[in-house]
């Protein structure tokens, strides 16, 4: 009866590594952003801008702007569209794609870097950077969602 209860044991021992080693073998499911995304030029959808840019054009590839996680979208600009001295709550990193892109740090258009296509630029949390565009263009921004565009309103003058 012992030699019996032992051997019983020792399958049930056995039988639970087995389906232990079988649940952890099953492939874990990947977060949104960890699947491949594949988005051609002609399959790039795009739709009204944000409200912040409303002439622009815009078309997300991966992600969600609006939640949080790692997000890519691109800006469909028009010649002419001006981005006022604005701040983001997370890492702005934008590519160019077309055109070109007239950047400058602070609150006044002085001293802008003129980024052709091809030109990638890196602007940390918090630093107060304004743009316009003298052609249409094309930026990609990868980022941390949600993103985020505050305003930034230049001081009043002093009162005489």
């Amino acid at each position: 009866m012992r030699k019996q209860w032992m051997s019983l044991a020792l399958l049930f021992m056995v039988s639970l590594a087995w389906i232990t080693a079988g649940v952890a073998a099953e492939p874990k499911k990947m977060a949104p952003s960890a699947r491949t995304i594949i988005v051609t030029p002609d399959e790039i959808q795009w739709k009204e801008g944000p409200a912040s840019l409303p002439e622009a054009k815009m078309a997300v590839l991966d992600g969600d702007p609006h939640k949080r996680g790692f997000f890519t979208m691109r800006l469909k600009l028009p010649a002419g569209t001006k981005i006022p001295p604005h701040v983001h709550d997370n890492v702005e990193r934008v590519t160019i794609i077309s055109g070109k892109f007239n950047l400058a740090m602070g609150d006044k258009p002085e001293n802008p870097m003129v980024l052709p296509a091809g030109s990638y630029f890196s602007v940390p949390p918090k630093t107060v950077h304004n743009a316009w565009v003298d052609e249409e263009t094309i930026v990609q921004i990868a980022s941390m969602g949600p993103w985020t565009y505050m305003p930034v309103k230049k001081a009043a003058a002093p009162k005489k």
